[in-house]
């Protein structure tokens, strides 16, 4: 557990033991973050700030939708920052359930959420007179797990440019496995930022007594940037959608020239095989003869001849 109390100008970092005290004068902000939480973060949840037993136990239940509830004197918030692999472009949803109250942010994740770091230090780089209010602090966390958003749908745009390109010059079912992999991505970043976008879409438009009107201008620039998200997000859905048909598309035409070929090459085998077959019967008399010292070549130049005159015939109806 971290507590960090932003006062005026000061950032004090308050041990576990001074919290109590610190809530009760309610002066500044605090903000908790617990990393877990643990049973002794679980009881500062029930015992300190007398939370809710139901808002306590979303903190222990994760995977869930972004939402908003209010509470008696304070909002519980469940809201995602992404984590994207070092290499690849697999990406993982980071949980973050928060309580907003008149004096205080407290905040829950399972794991180490770097978009938590990001905000203490823009808060640590921010005016006193801006962190000295909850409202504040509350949208520089949010708009630090919002901002984690952009580097992973602008790798995910990279990859599907470069799968684009091979779709055309050599497409392969490769290929075909990377696109369902961006797409399983864009289906997770579209779970996460639609209902953040619907929250911030009603916070921003109702009157909320901890949100104060001069801060409410940040709260819709998040709001914003949610509805970029979740266009970006679905533009690239519906251009993977058409990579997919043109991934279709091409192997189907790959097909289609593959077969033609073979029946081409087919039909000048049975050609030259219905020759062979003619000579291979037991006659006297054939034309020529079988005792022709000639007849081997010219059954081979009648083969030939039939070939050139099916290719011909061929590319005159434009089957090559």
């Amino acid at each position: 557990m971290q507590i960090l109390h932003y006062v005026g100008d000061r950032i004090v970092d308050l041990p576990p033991g001074a919290l109590a005290d610190a809530l009760a004068r309610r002066d500044g902000v605090l903000w908790v973050d617990m990393e877990g939480p643990t049973a002794d973060d679980q009881r500062v949840l029930a015992d300190v700030f007398k939370f809710h037993p139901l808002a306590i136990e979303d903190t222990l239940k994760q995977s869930q939708r972004a939402k908003l509830e209010e509470y008696e004197g304070y909002y519980f918030m469940t809201l995602h920052a992404i984590r994207q692999a070092q290499r690849g472009t697999s990406v993982g949803l980071q949980e973050i359930d928060l309580f907003y109250g008149p004096h205080y942010v407290v905040t829950s994740h399972p794991q180490h959420v770097p978009a938590i770091d990001e905000a203490r230090t823009r808060l640590a780089k921010a005016g006193g007179s801006m962190r000295d209010h909850p409202d504040y602090v509350l949208y520089t966390i949010v708009d630090s797990a919002v901002d984690t958003y952009f580097p992973v749908i602008d790798r995910l745009d990279a990859t599907f440019d470069r799968l684009e390109d091979h779709l055309f010059s050599r497409p392969s079912p490769r290929t075909l496995d990377q696109l369902f992999h961006v797409k399983r991505n864009l289906l997770q970043l579209r779970r996460a930022a639609t209902p953040l976008r619907d929250m911030f879409n009603g916070l921003t438009r109702r009157d909320t007594e901890v949100i104060r009107p001069q801060t409410l201008v940040y709260y819709r620039d998040v709001y914003d940037h949610l509805l970029r998200i979740t266009d970006l997000v679905d533009t690239h859905r519906d251009l993977l959608t058409g990579a997919m048909e043109i991934y279709l598309t091409v192997i189907s035409n790959r097909l289609n020239e593959v077969v033609k070929v073979l029946t081409v090459i087919t039909a000048l085998l049975g050609a030259g095989g219905m020759i062979t077959g003619f000579y291979g019967m037991n006659f006297e008399r054939t034309l020529p003869p079988f005792a022709w010292r000639y007849g081997a070549l010219a059954a081979l130049l009648l083969i030939l001849g039939t070939w050139t005159a099916a290719l011909i015939l061929f590319r005159r109806l434009r089957w090559l």
